[in-house]
């Protein structure tokens, strides 16, 4: 369990009496915004250039994930931070030693990034961003909001080991909901338009979208008004952005418990003895300006299950 209050390398919590003598540095390897988890880290009292130091924060680190991992290393920054398995897995190339927490991990187990989640065992630890089971969840409420779904698609990835462990559960919640699923790989951005072609052929009503493709979200977004397709995401940006709606964690809490393990870590507390943290609260989103635009009424029976809207 996490201590219920910590405050940034001030003495109080896990290790209490470890004060640091000059500002930690925390690496960055991220590829998307992660501002709940600096907005958690400064509440606990870590505040750039007075007790932490930030390095790479604003680079696009999934361009040459290895390149940046090694760079961090060279820094010796104190702790790691990892917004995706793929940086994880570099990062932990580039060092053994140096702690690694991964904000949003997909089946980390499985993908060889930690022994167990009870005790990672390593150097990396942080928290599961998007557990297995929601693939199935996801599969459940499409088909609560959209009734009418007969045919539907799952877009991964080409190549990710998680998006095809996801998908192993997406197919069995489909069959068992009576829906024919297509899985379709996806390798670039440039290949989404004849991706979408093929949806198109194949009279699809319905996608879910992986977690693996989140670097491709705005496109994806943009051809699914353009094919009038209602989709799924696992993350509330996507909602946000114009997609139609999503299932995923609440990202506060997450944040929460990511900024406390990296507390605990500038304090001396080793990843390898630190639970990977699962995510307790989930939210379903819809957007209620695409539904429209897309001719879809959602039902007061759907609209239970929904916890928040974008007009």
């Amino acid at each position: 369990m996490l201590a219920a209050v910590a405050s940034c390398v001030t003495g109080v919590g896990p290790v209490a009496g470890v004060v640091p003598t000059k500002a930690r540095r925390i690496g960055v390897l991220c590829d998307e915004s992660v501002s709940y988890f600096f907005e958690q880290l400064r509440a606990l009292g870590c505040e750039q250039h007075r007790n932490v130091e930030v390095i790479f924060q604003d680079v696009d680190a999934s361009a040459d994930p290895e390149r940046h991992a090694a760079r961090l290393a060279e820094r010796n920054v104190a702790v790691i931070i990892a917004c995706s398995n793929e940086l994880a897995a570099a990062a932990k190339r580039a060092t053994p030693t140096i702690p690694i927490v991964l904000l949003y991990g997909i089946a980390p187990v499985e993908a060889g990034l930690v022994e167990s989640l009870a005790t990672p065992g390593g150097n990396v630890t942080g928290s599961v961003g998007i557990p297995v089971e929601m693939a199935a969840k996801s599969v459940e409420l499409f088909k609560v909001a959209i009734p009418s779904l007969r045919r539907i698609a799952a877009l991964q990835k080409e190549g990710n080991a998680v998006a095809k462990l996801l998908q192993m559960r997406t197919q069995r919640a489909a069959e068992m909901l009576g829906l024919s699923l297509t899985t379709i790989e996806v390798s670039g951005a440039g290949n989404l338009p004849k991706d979408f072609e093929r949806l198109r052929r194949d009279a699809i009503d319905g996608i879910l979208v992986s977690p693996s493709l989140v670097a491709h979200v705005p496109d994806i977004v943009a051809l699914t008004a353009a094919h009038r397709i209602p989709a799924m995401y696992p993350f509330a940006p996507a909602v946000r952005a114009g997609g139609l709606m999503g299932y995923f964690p609440r990202w506060e809490s997450q944040s929460r418990k990511n900024a406390q393990i990296v507390d605990q870590i500038l304090r001396g507390a080793r990843p390898r003895n630190i639970p990977m943290q699962q995510p307790l609260e989930y939210a379903f989103g819809v957007n209620l300006k695409t539904a429209r635009a897309l001719g879809i009424t959602f039902s007061a029976a759907a609209m239970l299950h929904v916890t928040w809207t974008v007009e």
